[in-house]
């Protein structure tokens, strides 16, 4: 069974308590400073679970985009957004504070 993707207001209600993140056409996007690539991707492993599969990490010369997202949705979904929010909690507490545009 595949997720029903959100609307494009139900994302932007719920980025009002991600503001660190994007929403970027059909998934949720946020930039991870350089210096604390691995440190991430460890985060992001862990918060995400057996969902995985929904989060993607792209390097870029900012640092690394952290991407969730649902493809077969062709949107956001609420698991993205939950996935988002525990992303968001676990690297709070690393003082990162950057958006997907640096």
């Amino acid at each position: 069974m595949t997720a029903e993707p959100l609307s494009d207001e139900d994302v932007a209600t719920a980025l009002v308590g991600l503001a660190n993140w994007e929403h970027q056409v059909d998934s949720l996007a946020r930039l991870a400073p350089t210096d604390r690539v691995a440190e991430f991707r460890m985060v992001v492993a862990q918060v995400s679970g057996d969902a995985r599969d929904h989060v993607a990490t792209v390097e870029t010369p900012n640092g690394v985009v952290l991407r969730v997202a649902t493809p077969e949705a062709g949107g956001v979904t609420a698991q993205d957004v939950e996935i988002a929010a525990r992303i968001e909690q676990a690297i709070e507490g690393a003082g990162s504070q950057s958006t997907p545009d640096g």
